[in-house]
């Protein structure tokens, strides 16, 4: 599975754990019961790779079969056609990035990269990096997101 849905569907979980219940587009038509399972797998398991927790996923999509398979098939086709624009948008930004900028882009890239992370290291990682950053430079970065 795609860094970009794994990484997706942790900050839908995160986010409902801070009391937003608005599920990942796969599971539209999953059972109560199915979503506190995904829910409780994905908080469970942030200590997981990105390569593990995609298995992890797979698996449960698996044993879920039906409505919840098929979404997650078109879901994964979905993320598959965002990937190329979100990194077109990304290198557009870059383009118009200051120095300082572009060499914190380059290490959050970077922190994400690392596929010897897990999810929840990644995600720690790289809010400890933000902290770090100038106002102005944090700014830049965050206007390009909105964008």
């Amino acid at each position: 599975m795609c860094r970009l849905a794994i990484l997706a569907l942790f900050s839908v979980a995160m986010v409902s754990v801070y009391g937003q219940d608005t599920p990942p587009p796969f599971l539209r038509n999953a059972t109560p019961d199915q979503l506190k399972s995904f829910q409780q797998m994905i908080q469970s398991n942030g200590h997981l790779t990105e390569t593990a927790m995609g298995a992890k996923i797979q698996e449960w999509v698996d044993q879920q079969g039906g409505k919840v398979a098929a979404d997650w098939k078109d879901f994964q086709e979905f993320i598959k056609g965002q990937q190329g624009k979100s990194e077109a948008a990304h290198q557009t930004a870059i383009s118009s990035f200051s120095p300082e900028a572009k060499k914190a882009d380059a290490e959050l890239t970077a922190i994400s990269n690392d596929a010897s992370l897990s999810i929840k290291a990644k995600g720690d990682k790289i809010q400890a990096y933000l902290t770090t950053l100038p106002a102005n430079v944090k700014a830049e970065l965050e206007k390009a997101q909105g964008q």
